[in-house]
Formats: C-alpha cells, structure tokens, sequence
C-alpha cells in the first residue's frame, strides 16, 4: 500500500506541474540562409480540471546583428472540466509579426502583433457567438543571453 500511495503522489506531481520551453537559432552569417533564426514556445500545463497547451513555431531573419523581424505560428488550446456546469473548450490559433532590436550587451526592445481567432466548445457544442478574431499589439523589451553555437535564451517582458 505504501509503494502505490508513492506512485500515485509521483504522477500526480509530474501532471500537476506547469512546463513551458522556447528557443532560439541562428547560424553564421553568411548569406541569406545563414541568418534565418528558427525556434518558438511550446508550452504544456495542468492543474485539477485544467489543461492548457500552446505550439508556437517560430521564423526570423537577422538583418543586421541587432535586428531582427519574423513572423509565429500560434495554436492554444485551454479545457476546463466540470462536471457540474458542463465542460469548456477554447481553441486559439493564428500568426503573429515582430521584430526587435538589441540596445547593447543582449538588451533588446520588441514589438508585436498578434492576431487569434478563437472557436469555443461549451459541452461538446460549438458557441457560434464565441467565434470571433482577437487583435493584440505587444510592446517591451528583455534580455538575450548567448550559449556555444549561435544559440540563445531570453526573458522578456510585455505590455
């Protein structure tokens, strides 16, 4: 009995936790080609009767060494269970532009637009009025720092 009550405490820490990646890519630069940056978000959470689930691919060019423009790729998908009001579904997806440029020493300034259309489930039915698209604009900035390889992490902050 011990052993199974430290299996089911092992699962449920390891589904009950948020997880959340993204990267960045960019190799020489020489050419076109060499100054693609490939990367994006992938983020996966759960917490009692949530889920949340976001894919978000990533392209960009490099212009100069500091500036950089690029368009993503968004699909999130949010379910809230319920067994008493019923469960509901959102599914987000749509593109996104940007563009940011480094200030000096991996601070950089960014700009965003970000458009979603959202079709909504309410007990495994569509909710026509729910449909509908969400334009967002995004300002901020952050801080890239530089790992072996041309790769880099960030964290940034947006309004």
């Amino acid at each position: 009995m011990k052993r199974f009550s430290t299996i089911v405490a092992l699962f449920v820490m390891l589904f009950a936790c948020s997880l959340n990646a993204e990267a960045q890519l960019f190799g020489p630069e020489n050419g076109m080609k060499g100054k693609m940056v490939y990367g994006g978000n992938f983020g996966f959470g759960m917490s009692g009767n949530y889920l949340n689930l976001l894919i978000a691919p990533q392209v960009g060019y490099r212009v100069t060494n500091a500036w950089e423009i690029g368009v993503r790729g968004t699909y999130n998908l949010q379910c809230y269970f319920d067994r008493y009001y019923g469960n509901q579904t959102n599914h987000w997806f749509g593109p996104s532009a940007y563009t940011n440029l480094e200030i000096a020493y991996g601070i950089f300034a960014h700009v965003e637009y970000e458009g979603l259309y959202r079709v909504s489930y309410f007990n495994h039915q569509q909710a026509e009025a729910a449909q509908r698209w969400y334009n967002s604009y995004f300002l901020g900035g952050g801080y890239r720092t530089y790992s072996g390889g041309g790769r880099f992490a960030y964290l940034m902050v947006l309004y």
